[in-house]
This record gives structure tokens, sequence and C-alpha cells, in this order.
């Protein structure tokens, strides 16, 4: 491996990058948010280029238009802006995807398709996107692979929330756990779209929708079969 690709820089800086003064009316703990921000971005540029294990902290810097010094400002390692650009990715989707359901009709059949079309419309149209959340998240490493996991959890607690909303008894009787239910229906979505994404978006999004809304079709289907039979019990 030649010098260039070697993951850590022994450029870290020995002292501050920043002295507290101001300049063109800005501090420098601005200063210091502002670079960082600029290497999440060039973190997403990179690592949706390149992959997570062939970038290095020479690769972001040079993206970002800044030295190793102020890399090491913010982050402690390769695997530390990953986590920031992947959590920044899935906050995004997460901002998009609420926006969307406040529009939508309280149906949970519209509620499905308009988050599933979020979700592929949200990776189709950034192949950056797609690359970190969906393939290189789950090759960084133990803490990736948690935080990966907390995330797919907060898309499950959305969908298991909506569900006890609109049939709160069937939750109360037991009859159906939606926590379950919603973690099972977001780990097919993950690895529907994982795979779409494989194939470089190759088959149309309408028909990944399609196929996709299926599962959901028949969870939601199933979910009322069951709503029928406790209001004829009682």
């Amino acid at each position: 491996m030649s010098v260039s690709r070697i993951r850590v820089s022994p450029e870290t800086p020995a002292e501050p990058a920043t002295t507290g003064r101001r300049y063109g009316g800005i501090d420098s703990e601005e200063r210091q948010r502002q670079r960082k921000t600029k290497l999440i971005a060039a973190g997403l540029a990179v690592f949706g280029e390149q992959g997570y294990h062939q970038s290095t902290v020479r690769d972001v810097c040079k993206q970002a238009a800044l030295t190793s010094r102020y890399f090491y400002e913010s982050f402690d390692s390769m695997e530390a802006l990953f986590r920031s650009v992947y959590v920044a990715v899935n906050r995004e989707l997460m901002q998009t995807t609420l926006m969307t359901l406040a529009a939508t009709a309280p149906e949970p059949e519209k509620l499905s398709e308009a988050a599933l079309r979020t979700f592929l419309e949200f990776i189709r149209q950034d192949p950056h996107r797609a690359r970190v959340a969906l393939i290189d998240a789950m090759n960084v490493g133990e803490s990736m692979n948690l935080l990966a996991d907390k995330a797919s959890q907060d898309f499950a607690h959305l969908i298991a929330g909506f569900m006890s909303h609109m049939f709160p008894k069937l939750e109360a009787e037991g009859r159906i756990d939606f926590k379950m239910l919603a973690n099972g229906l977001v780990g097919a979505n993950t690895r529907i779209a994982t795979q779409w994404v494989s194939t470089g978006c190759q088959a149309p999004l309408e028909f990944v929708l399609h196929n996709t809304l299926t599962l959901f079709r028949a969870g939601i289907a199933y979910v009322r079969e069951q709503e029928n039979a406790l209001s004829q019990a009682v």
C-alpha cells in the first residue's frame, strides 16, 4: 500500500487549531463548526465515490479544501467522520419522511406509500447517500453496526407509532406486537433497497415501490383482519 493511501495521517496537530480570536466577525467556535460541516459534506462525497475502506484523511481534506490539522480538530479517526456522515444522512431522511407524512392523509396504505416513495427517491437522487447508508455502513465496524441498528429502530418506532395510534385495541389486547411487525417491515425494506442500489438503481422506482408496498399492504391487511375479528368477538 502506498503512503498516499495510509488511513491515518501523521499531521495530527500538536496544539489546538483555534485561538479564540474573531476573524471577520466570526468567533473560533463558529469557525470550527463551519469547518466540521465542510468535512462532513466532503466525507459524504468521498465515501460515496470511493467507499469507506478506500478513503483517507488526505482525500477528505482535499475535497473540503482544509488541512489535516482541521480534520483532527473535529474527528479523531475516519470512522468517527463516517459516523457523523451517516447520522447526517439519516437525520435528513427522517426529517424529509416526517414532512411527507405530515402532508399525507392519515390512512395506513397512503402513509406507507408516501414514506416508501420518499425513501426510494432519497437514495436514488444521491448515490452517495445510498452507498453510505445502505452499503458501507454494514462494513465499517461494530460501533457502526450499533448505530445503523439504532437508525433502523428509529424508523421502526415511527411505523409502530402510527399503527398503535390507528389500531389501539389490537395492541392493548395483545393481538399484535406493532414494534415487532415494524422491525420486520423496515428490515425487508432495507434489504430490497440495498439490492436495488447495488445494481445502480436499474429497475424503475415505481416497480421497486410496487413490490416493496406488497409487504406493507399484506401487513396492513392482516392488521385490519385482526381488528375485525376483535370487533366481532366483543
